[in-house]
């Protein structure tokens, strides 16, 4: 895959500041995401003028608009990153407000953000990260669960329905990556949460996928696979079948 202009959301840490440093690092413009200008302005600075920080709540259609007259070149690649994991609760308990606000991160903005850029997707690949969630209940979990099942959903019907040469639609799984979700998720109230000590069980016995991993792995499915194959599934890292190729030895 020759040199192409990428962007992220959910740029400023966790998988997309160590995604938006490896495409750094391969020679494509970056352009990365965020709510919060102080950690997009930290991962731009690594590479100046290779990664471009656009601070924007992908989920407000005013700033999605901004987010894409940004944009000035032919995109290659879109990842749709950014994601929260809302309040962990049980989901009659939940405020509408709040499950709200997840589904606008989580599901409307990567659908109406790729409208929005659609006229400078040029032989792109549109990549949504997803999550075990999207195919497992998780107690506590309703909003990111649900959010994350229909993210699914969604890229399958953009496959079937907007799949041809000049764009195509994955999904990826990353595991159980070192992020701040997972230290949010540590944080959780037991009362609320039945599987707490599970996540600091993980943690406690680095079974965290590294971010960087991650990145590496993203990398390798975006620009090293042919269209056939980046379309035929979603992507999960612990598919064994491929660590030989993307895994950093």
């Amino acid at each position: 895959m020759k040199n192409k202009t990428v962007l992220i959301t959910g740029g400023g840490s966790g998988i997309g500041k160590a995604a938006a440093h490896l495409f750094a690092e391969k020679g494509h413009t970056v352009y990365i995401v965020g709510r919060r200008g102080a950690l997009l302005e930290e991962t731009a600075a690594s590479h100046p003028g290779h990664i471009i920080p656009l601070k924007g709540d992908v989920a407000d259609a005013g700033e999605r608009a901004k987010i894409a007259a940004a944009v000035g070149e032919p995109l290659g690649v879109l990842i749709h990153n950014a994601a929260i994991l809302g309040p962990i609760t049980d989901t009659l308990s939940i405020p509408e407000e709040e499950w709200r606000r997840v589904m606008e991160i989580n599901l409307n903005a990567p659908l109406f953000l790729t409208q929005q850029l659609l006229p400078v997707l040029r032989e792109a690949r549109v990549l949504h990260i997803s999550s075990g969630a999207a195919h497992y209940p998780i107690a506590s979990w309703g909003a990111y669960c649900a959010s994350k099942a229909a993210l699914n959903m969604m890229y399958r019907i953009l496959r079937e329905e907007h799949s041809r040469p000049g764009i195509r639609f994955g999904s990826l799984r990353p595991g159980i990556v070192d992020t701040e979700m997972q230290a949010h998720i540590r944080g959780g109230d037991r009362r609320r949460f039945p599987h707490l000590e599970k996540f600091h069980q993980f943690y406690k016995e680095g079974a965290l996928v590294p971010a960087g991993e991650v990145a590496a792995f993203i990398y390798w499915v975006v620009t090293a696979t042919d269209d056939a194959l980046f379309e035929a599934e979603e992507w999960d890292i612990r598919d064994e079948r491929y660590l030989d190729k993307w895994k950093t030895k």
